[in-house]
């Protein structure tokens, strides 16, 4: 198994700082190397390190799909594969893609096929109560009262004015159009120091082949892992219906004291939160 990272756009001789961790920890027993991401953009691959080939890992930022697809293309030339196709990446990085899959264990949600405004309040009409909105990806929940939860959702000012302002802000890394997930009553640990956005009791789960890898809280490092051994099991039972090599499961705990699924996420572009480099690649080692 290879390990494929971004360079440092400004150095791009030297891995990119932000995965410097990850990186140094995962040299110590797989082969892994280093790309130009900006490089990438203008449709070139420029390695940098060591030669690799064979099956690969990719750590590094959020790709749209048609990106993703080009890079996976250019990477194949060289006989290098990508842990997760094509395919496999659609599926897991844009929720409608996945929703279904796990509708019975997460948030009710709905989704325009567009960025229009006007779909946006179409489809915000039929519906009630109080909701999240981000795009197939990603919220804006650092700017939580701003371009992210709405109240009333049947109030139009206020849905025009936070679908505006998400627009807006996404501004070229929009994918895909908008997505509503209704609110849902979670255990709060407190309130972000910048953007007083909710903390909740959050986990996520890093699955690799069907099998959970690591299983860490989402936000706080001091916190052990609430989950019961009942409700693991019920993890690995998700984890064996994903048809996807390499993902994660994001978990949050409603205040009913029961889990729902928040996301599923290609694991190739997910942040690791609180899970440090040496226990995310020793969670490799146990598996291969």
């Amino acid at each position: 198994m290879n390990f494929l990272f971004c360079s440092d756009p400004l150095c791009p001789h030297k891995v990119d700082g932000i995965y410097r961790e990850e990186f140094l920890s995962a040299s110590q027993n797989y082969n892994c190397t280093y790309f130009s991401y900006e490089d990438l953009l203008e449709d070139r691959l420029t390695f940098y390190g060591k030669k690799i080939s064979g099956l690969t890992i990719y750590r590094g930022w959020m790709m749209k799909p048609a990106m993703y697809r080009r890079f996976y293309q250019l990477l194949a030339k060289q006989q290098i594969y990508l842990i997760n196709t094509t395919k496999e990446y659609e599926n897991y990085h844009l929720l409608p893609n996945w929703y279904t899959t796990v509708a019975s264990f997460t948030a009710e949600t709905v989704w325009t096929q567009t960025a229009e405004i006007d779909e946006l309040l179409n489809l915000s009409r039929k519906l009630s109560e109080k909701y999240i909105l981000k795009d197939y990806v990603k919220s804006r929940k650092q700017e939580w009262y701003d371009a992210c939860f709405i109240e009333n959702i049947k109030d139009e000012r206020v849905v025009k004015k936070i679908g505006n302002n998400f627009k807006e802000r996404q501004g070229t890394e929009m994918v895909g159009g908008f997505v509503l997930r209704k609110f849902v009553d979670l255990i709060k640990n407190g309130y972000h120091p910048q953007s007083q956005s909710p903390i909740y009791e959050e986990y996520r789960v890093f699955v690799y082949a069907g099998h959970i890898m690591t299983i860490d809280n989402y936000w706080r490092q001091t916190q052990s892992s609430k989950l019961t051994s009942d409700e693991i099991n019920w993890v690995k039972q998700i984890a064996t219906q994903i048809t996807s090599n390499f993902t994660t499961i994001d978990l949050a705990r409603k205040t009913d004291g029961t889990l729902m699924i928040m996301e599923l996420g290609d694991g190739q572009v997910s942040g690791l939160q609180q899970l440090t480099a040496t226990e995310f690649y020793q969670g490799f080692a146990k598996l291969f």
